[in-house]
């Protein structure tokens, strides 16, 4: 119940996640009398670990549930016992064989006959796997570090080549009439539409495909939407992939949050969501997934050259083409040469593909967002752009911390972690969502870019509780549900409720409410929140509002005449 006519608490508040709340510990004797044997044990006892100092660090933090060595857990468990956890994150000792396809594999072409005498000259030759018969001469794909050995045998080595001749079995896939076909490695436009469809037509009540926009060459952008008795007044939130359309990966990424809602075990290492957290999700939310933003590029990709595809048709990089901060002070934030791959566009909001992502936020004022990138295994929280301050308190900020922390990257060396930015950007789908809107939004990069499929599995298995804890967030909050209406209750669009007690400044114009009169303010921990509701022919609100969880409330404005 409210404290007050103005003020918002929760009687009972949800739990919050769990908390590492135990002391740190730290080594006496027994620690001491343990030391060597458990550096002896690491030093020659996992192999993924590529030096002592590795295994020395690791070993607190592997993986044992699936270790061959019986004692790993006793080993693991005293590790922790003795020096204690930072933080109880769940890690992988493990590192991928590579993490992009040009750091392991490179082309060549020969002749049939090549072929013949290097097999006659070379019965243990370095492996050779077709990528291209279909001309004269064939095209392979060989490990790069191999490539001096084929060139000494005649083979001509190529520069580059499309991503179809590093994942030829695409072919296969395209043939096949099976749903878990499909979904078994890298995805091009044609089979992410069939995916699209078949979960469309397998789930009818709960889901909608719809056509959001249309790139430069005229391909569909799609947009899978979910939610059980769709209502337009429901919160929305958007899971986006590929504004950059050589980043395939992360395509899975947002093809999994899709999986996970519809209850589809659409990889081997799938597993069902939460039903209390499902549930909640698809009664009270509008789930919007767009697996691919930049269609274009995905094809270019493909077909053309495994090194390109960043950029759309036009040649302009989408994560620099919308209106926040476009063209900054910053030249190295983005750039004005169409040669560059950082190219921003003649000017802000340029593309068709920007367009259609900016009007379709506006539509429905997203709570939160992702728009899944790789592979740097962040959570960017915005503002990205260099010169732009964040408010303070910053809501932003803090749910990046939370959903941060459950990733598991499948990568030794890097952790998943929240950060405000990788290096100078400006002109981002995030920092736009957020100014503009208000929107939760984050730039999720995912922890590998285009490792061998069985590693992108795992890559999209450890970023599901990212996402899923995306969804806790907006469920315990702390977050305010407000509604604006006037004395008659009815919904006041473009009420704008101004937030006196923080700090901002880069002039932000929300919350507002939307046609529903509905307007979404996240809160830090324990933050007393003073503002004002201020709408044009309407006397102003000042309240005072606190929440622990998530705290419904309507006011009523008063009008002046």
């Amino acid at each position: 119940m409210p404290k007050n006519s103005s003020q918002v608490s929760s009687p009972s508040p949800r739990r919050r996640g769990a908390q590492n709340t135990s002391p740190q510990t730290y080594p006496g004797f027994a620690g001491f009398f343990f030391l060597p044997a458990l550096i002896f044990f690491a030093a020659v006892s996992l192999p993924a670990c590529q030096s002592t100092k590795d295994a020395f660090y690791g070993i607190a933090d592997w993986d044992v549930s699936k270790s061959w060595f019986p004692g790993a857990s006793f080993f693991a468990g005293t590790w922790h016992r003795l020096f204690g956890d930072k933080d109880n994150r769940r890690i992988v000792v493990y590192e991928p064989d590579y993490i992009h396809w040009f750091d392991e594999f490179a082309f060549v072409r020969g002749s049939r006959g090549a072929v013949l005498r290097l097999k006659r000259a070379h019965d243990d030759h370095p492996p050779m796997m077709l990528a291209d018969g279909s001309g004269a001469s064939r095209i392979y794909k060989v490990r790069l570090k191999d490539l001096n050995f084929f060139k000494q045998n005649g083979f001509q080595v190529l520069k580059g080549g499309p991503f179809l001749w590093i994942d030829p079995g695409l072919k296969a896939r395209k043939r096949s009439r099976n749903f878990r076909d499909w979904m078994n490695g890298y995805k091009d436009g044609e089979i992410l539409e069939r995916i699209l469809r078949y979960l469309a037509g397998e789930h009818p009540t709960l889901t909608q495909l719809v056509r959001v926009g249309t790139s430069v060459q005229d391909r569909p952008i799609y947009a899978l939407r979910i939610s059980r008795n769709y209502d337009a007044a429901k919160k929305a939130v958007m899971f986006n992939s590929g504004h950059h359309g050589m980043e395939v990966l992360s395509i899975d990424y947002s093809l999994d949050v899709a999986c996970l809602l519809l209850n589809e075990l659409c990889y081997p290492e799938a597993a069902s969501m939460d039903p209390e957290l499902r549930n909640y999700v698809l009664d009270n939310l509008v789930v919007w997934i767009i697996p691919m933003v930049n269609p274009d590029g995905l094809h270019r990709f493909w077909n053309v050259s495994g090194y390109m595809g960043r950029k759309n048709a036009n040649g302009v990089d989408l994560n620099r083409n919308y209106p926040f901060y476009w063209k900054s002070w910053n030249e190295l934030a983005s750039s004005g040469s169409a040669s560059s791959y950082k190219y921003r566009g003649p000017e802000a909001a340029s593309e068709p593909e920007t367009r259609a992502m900016m009007n379709l936020a506006r539509r429905h004022r997203f709570l939160l967002s992702f728009s899944f990138h790789t592979y740097a295994t962040r959570i960017l929280f915005p503002y990205t752009a260099d010169g732009a301050a964040n408010p303070h308190p910053d809501p932003a900020r803090h749910i990046a911390e939370k959903i941060a922390w459950p990733g598991i990257s499948y990568r030794t060396t890097r952790q998943y972690e929240a950060a405000r930015k990788l290096y100078s950007v400006d002109g981002t789908d995030q920092d736009w969502l957020y100014h503009e809107l208000g929107t939760m939004a984050f730039i999720v990069e995912g922890s590998m870019s285009t490792p061998s499929w069985e590693d992108a599995r795992r890559s999209i298995r450890g970023m599901r509780p990212v996402s899923l804890e995306a969804f806790r967030q907006i469920r315990q909050g702390p977050r305010l549900e407000l509604t604006v209406t006037d004395y008659q209750g009815r919904p006041l669009e473009d009420a704008r409720m101004v937030l006196l007690s923080r700090t901002s400044y880069e002039r932000e114009a929300w919350p507002r409410s939307n046609r529903h009169g509905q307007l979404h303010v996240f809160l830090v921990p324990d933050e007393v929140l003073y503002a004002e509701i201020r709408k044009p022919g309407y006397a102003p609100l000042r309240v005072r509002l606190e929440c622990e969880s998530v705290c419904e409330q309507r006011f009523q404005l008063t009008p002046t005449e």
